[in-house]
């Protein structure tokens, strides 16, 4: 019987340079003092303004696709060497509505640029671990920002009554 300890990671993007949690953080904090992000950057009045800063400054485009020519694989997809994120219209305007799934899905894509991701290491002896990873990289990337910035991971539910 095989152990827990002894199966292998299951890499669920390109393998890429080994980042701790700690350096990943770092580099979350770095990127939020860099470009001034806070709180409110990501709220429905701000997150435009925070897209124009990271396309002017960062030279980091978002390309919005029609539902209709978007292909339901991913929920976004990102080239960090060109830094363009391509995202679905539905994901954009939940993002522009401030919703903490698309802020987290977008904070994700932006840790595969600020991570500085390409493929390497395609064959390697040993196995794979988790912080080799690109997208458990990029999740934690991602749940760093929002925890930095004390933005809720999940939306807060409005308290319904029913009343028969």
């Amino acid at each position: 019987m095989i152990e827990a300890s002894e199966v292998p990671y299951r890499m669920r993007g390109h393998r890429v340079h080994p980042f701790t949690t700690d350096v990943i953080e770092n580099i979350a904090q770095r990127v939020c003092q860099i470009l001034k992000l806070g709180r409110r950057s990501f709220t429905p009045k701000q997150i435009g303004s925070t897209i124009h800063t990271l396309e002017h400054h960062g030279e980091i485009h978002v390309d919005v696709i029609s539902n209709d020519e978007w292909l339901d694989y991913t929920k976004a997809t990102v080239d960090p060497q060109a830094g363009m994120i391509y995202m679905p219209d539905k994901l954009h305007t939940e993002l522009m509505r401030g919703k903490s799934e698309a802020i987290r899905i977008f904070l994700h894509e932006l840790g595969h640029v600020f991570l500085c991701h390409k493929p390497l290491l395609h064959f390697s002896e040993n196995p794979p671990h988790e912080t080799e990873d690109s997208e458990w990289q990029a999740d934690y990337f991602a749940d760093a920002v929002m925890q930095y910035l004390h933005i809720p991971l999940k939306e807060e539910k409005q308290l319904e009554l029913r009343f028969f």
